[in-house]
């Protein structure tokens, strides 16, 4: 395919106005957000676009902004205009801008994209995959505890908001609120002798149903959380899970997840993050940290 020419195409700054022409970009390239995914990310982040001639969306790169760090996401290429280095131009431009404010860029990437990202700067911290599941085969935990799961409330989330910045190094009040409102039939936490010991969240896909993220003290109450939100989703379901958690991973396969594809977590110039993995069991996905 001959790729279409980079001349009619111009630069813009995108809003929660371009949420409907963002969905369709992303969905053209087969991508699990939906205009929901979108909204968000524009009102609450910051990003450049391209469009064509006749005002398509043809390329978008965007970052949120996390206090001392912001996730750069959703950086996509309508397929005509591939391999012009379109990508790398709108990337370029978010990272400037986000560095020019004091924020350290940070993002997760693909085992191709993580090759391009190093030559820029960026450097490893740990990795995460991708899981999936047709159908879930009724996932049963082993009893924990001590362990209380319930629907999370909305007066629960002062506390899961403290526990979450530890975990993430930033303030996600926003966005845990954002996704409860998604999922709420989805959303859960777990307490341990009437103290918080995780807390798991989901949001609708345009594909599939997206569990994350998943924070808890131990297997025992990952499993916990996960069989509870398992429970309350309608199927397909992604869960992006860290390397570093074998025994749930192996959990989750015994439940009917497969490995779709790995993901890198990286940041420019460090080669530490600002989070605090130890909790980390399932993140809330590529495009939202």
């Amino acid at each position: 395919m001959t790729p279409a020419s980079t001349e009619p195409l111009r630069q813009i700054a995108l809003s929660p106005v371009h949420a409907e022409a963002g969905f369709d970009l992303s969905a053209l390239i087969g991508w699990n957000q939906t205009a929901a995914d979108w909204r968000y990310i524009l009102a609450h982040g910051e990003g450049v676009g391209l469009t064509a001639s006749d005002r398509t969306l043809v390329a978008t790169a965007m970052a949120l902004p996390y206090g001392r760090f912001a996730w750069i996401c959703l950086v996509l290429v309508a397929p005509d205009y591939r391999r012009q280095g379109i990508a790398t131009r709108l990337m370029a431009e978010v990272v400037r801008r986000q560095e020019a404010a004091g924020r350290v860029p940070g993002l997760d990437a693909t085992p191709d994209g993580r090759t391009v990202y190093r030559r820029i700067g960026f450097r490893d911290l740990y990795r995460l995959a991708r899981y999936r599941a047709e159908a879930v085969s009724s996932p049963i935990a082993p009893e924990a505890d001590r362990l209380t799961v319930r629907r999370l409330a909305a007066a629960d989330l002062e506390a899961v908001s403290g526990l979450d910045r530890g975990l993430f190094g930033g303030d996600r009040l926003q966005l845990l609120r954002h996704l409860r409102c998604r999922q709420p039939e989805a959303a859960f936490a777990a307490f341990r002798d009437g103290r918080i010991a995780g807390y798991s969240l989901a949001r609708d896909g345009r594909e599939a149903v997206h569990v994350g993220p998943l924070a808890a003290t131990g297997d025992d109450v990952a499993r916990s959380l996960a069989a509870a939100a398992l429970g309350a989703v309608q199927r397909p379901v992604f869960i992006d899970v860290a390397d570093a958690r074998p025994g749930f991973v192996e959990w989750l396969q015994a439940s009917g997840f497969v490995q779709q594809r790995p993901f890198i977590r990286m940041m420019r110039g460090r080669d530490s993050g600002f989070d605090d993995p130890g909790l980390l069991y399932a993140i809330a996905g590529p495009e939202l940290g």
